[in-house]
């Protein structure tokens, strides 16, 4: 466990050296603590100012987290790609079920933030909560 928790982080520093080279915009705004997704950031020139960090690694959820809260067209060090959730609290999904060759589907909503291969927790239109292995494809 050590290692890995050193693996993650070791993989973290050499993100942040790095980012310091590039840029991206809020396009929308978003509160700290929040986690966010590739569709909240577009490239940016960082103007030649050393962009700031804006977020952090959260192991608990796998994924990086907001320290600031920022607005439309703030510029931020880029967050890798890896770090961002894919599918975010409250967002619309089916949970699909294959039987032989019966498909059943049913919308739900994410609880939690999450990525390809990992469980998330989503709600159901009657309230019962399941937790449920994200494949990767979101429809």
């Amino acid at each position: 466990m050590l290692v890995k928790g050193l693996f993650l982080a070791l993989a973290f520093v050499a993100f942040e050296s790095r980012a310091s080279e590039r840029c991206v915009m809020a396009v929308r705004p978003l509160s700290a603590g929040a986690v966010p997704s590739a569709a909240d950031f577009a490239a940016a020139d960082c103007g030649g100012n050393p962009p700031e960090a804006a977020v952090r690694y959260d192991a608990n959820m796998r994924a990086a987290r907001l320290i600031r809260d920022l607005a439309p067209g703030d510029i931020v060090a880029e967050v890798p790609v890896p770090l961002m959730a894919s599918i975010s609290p409250g967002q619309k999904l089916y949970v699909t079920v294959q039987a032989g060759p019966v498909l059943v589907q049913r919308e739900v909503e994410a609880l939690q933030p999450a990525n390809p291969g990992r469980k998330l927790f989503v709600r159901a239109a009657d309230g019962k909560v399941m937790s449920v292995l994200y494949s990767g494809e979101a429809r």
